[in-house]
């Protein structure tokens, strides 16, 4: 009889929590909102953090590290698409200004 598989997160809480935290710092210096962010990363930790249900909790660890890795993957196609545009952008050659001689 096959059993289903039992997926154990290994990693610390308080390690995601931070990693979170480093995260809504990153993102929120793009537009501004650094402070805001981490203060809503906080509140989620702290809403949750008398959980005493064990799938709940590694539950919610899953959905953190999936935030984590889905901005990580969304960062690194954006930083490919500028490093390709500004390869596409050095190779191109000059024109040349036509004159009338």
């Amino acid at each position: 009889m096959c059993q289903p598989a039992v997926v154990t997160l290994t990693k610390p809480t308080l390690h995601i929590y931070r990693d979170c935290l480093r995260l809504a710092k990153y993102i929120g210096e793009f537009n501004g909102h650094s402070n805001n962010m981490m203060k809503q990363v906080g509140l989620v930790f702290r809403s949750n953090k008398l959980e005493i249900d064990d799938k709940k909790i590694n539950e919610q660890k899953t959905d953190a590290i999936r935030f984590l890795t889905n901005f990580m993957q969304h960062e690194a196609e954006r930083m490919a698409r500028n490093q390709k545009k500004s390869e596409k952008e050095s190779t191109a050659t000059p024109r040349t200004k036509a004159t009338l001689d």
